[in-house]
């Protein structure tokens, strides 16, 4: 049942004792607000870089050229080359365990106006494939497709940084026409930003999309192509699966099987993986870092309650001898220990909180772009389970010195000093 009196005795003793509550409190709020912020950060840092790998594939290798480095059946080295469309199909005829496989060709920087508004936005051809490996949402409209690229279509889906500045009332722009140096496009989609970070080749932000054979065609590539993308079915092993394709775009362009220079891949795969071993290696630092500090606050009040109940070692004794039952005195020791705890932790957790939710506001109001930001905040059964442990290590470090005074004699612990 509770008892009032006892608690209002209870606080009078905190008060009457004021530099050592602070001094125990602080150790509290310290280890609490430190935990809760580190802890924060951490997790909002491994949140936010996995969130930038999102979107992708990550069972993914992209194929450059570059020039041929050994001589083979009567072709010189040195020899520059390019991808073509030939490729694309025999890699998808001959590689069972392509999943997806996309062609993509630069544009380059183009100017495209639209009424009176106009700008220098990067032209990229791609394949309809590529937006399954790299799917970029979108905010209106549709992707490049197949008929589109059969057709050679005089279609586009443009970023959303061009759409703001081409369409600055935020309509929907779908089926309006914009001009590109002497070439008029039809606007088919708006890519949304997404959560990828990671861009191959352009800012999908500012980047005009078009079918890949109509960049052949105004470009008069034929069926040249800049880059091809594989991506594997989750079961086929990306490095097997990038070897075979290696070893088919070689033979179609008389290129020995022993030039690791002539076609490069970027494995995205492997990369990922790096990335994930380096956010594993964050989130152990931080889970460190923060137990650390509620080792910390505990150790502190700890230290604390030592010198408290040795000061009232005389108290314990005079209320033993009038004949207080030790479970009394001790239980009044330990709920001071947890009052005293309890205030400063949800104060700490507070403050933590508090600080972490004003970053948060001002890294929203510093994004220059539109998307997710990802949380700065820890979760509330991490807030309320750290607080819980830093006031068990608080209760433990004050039963242990008070069953010790308790041991003393009366008439010694009234004689102690």
């Amino acid at each position: 049942m509770f008892d009032l009196d006892r608690w209002k005795e209870i606080w009078e003793t905190i008060a009457r004792n004021r530099k050592r509550s602070v001094m125990t409190g602080l150790g509290v709020f310290w280890g609490i607000f430190m935990f809760t912020v580190m802890m924060g950060f951490g997790m909002w840092l491994s949140r936010t870089a996995r969130a930038s790998l999102g979107g992708y594939s990550t069972n993914t290798t992209y194929f450059f050229t570059d020039r041929t480095s050994i001589p083979y059946q009567g072709m010189p080295s040195g020899r520059w080359w390019n991808f073509d469309m030939h490729d694309l199909e025999s890699i998808r005829r001959q590689v069972p365990g392509i999943r997806y496989a996309a062609a993509t060709n630069w544009g380059g920087t183009q100017k495209v106006s639209y009424n009176e508004r106009k700008g220098e936005y990067y032209l990229m051809g791609y394949t309809p494939d590529f937006q399954k490996i790299n799917p970029q949402p979108l905010k209106f409209g549709r992707f490049i497709n197949q008929p589109d690229m059969d057709g050679k279509r005089k279609v586009c889906v443009i970023g959303t940084q061009i759409w703001k500045e081409l369409f600055p009332g935020g309509e929907n722009p779908v089926g309006e026409t914009l001009k590109m140096n002497d070439l008029y496009l039809t606007v088919v989609g708006v890519t949304e930003r997404g959560s990828t970070s990671i861009n191959i080749g352009s800012n999908p932000e500012t980047s005009i999309v078009v079918p890949n054979s109509l960049v052949q065609q105004l470009w008069n590539e034929g069926t040249s192509v800049d880059m091809i993308t594989v991506t594997g079915h989750d079961d086929v092993s990306i490095q097997e699966l990038e070897e075979q394709c290696k070893r088919i775009i070689a033979a179609n362009h008389i290129i020995s099987p022993d030039d690791k220079k002539a076609i490069s891949g970027f494995n995205l795969g492997e990369e990922f993986e790096k990335v994930n071993g380096l956010l594993r290696g964050i989130a152990l630092l931080t889970w460190i870092v923060g137990l650390g500090t509620l080792l910390a606050g505990i150790v502190g009040v700890s230290n604390i309650m030592l010198v408290i109940v040795r000061e009232r070692t005389q108290e314990i004794g005079v209320r033993r001898a009038i004949g207080a039952r030790p479970w009394s005195i001790i239980s009044q020791i330990l709920s001071e220990s947890f009052l005293l705890t309890f205030i400063a932790g949800i104060l700490g957790l507070a403050s933590g909180v508090g600080i972490l939710s004003v970053i948060e506001t001002l890294i929203a109001a510093a994004a220059l772009t539109e998307g997710e930001l990802q949380p700065l905040q820890i979760s509330f059964g991490l807030g309320i389970t750290a607080t819980l442990i830093i006031i068990a290590g608080s209760l433990l470090a004050g039963i242990i010195p008070a069953a010790r005074a308790m041991k003393i004699k009366p008439v010694d612990a009234i004689r102690e000093e």
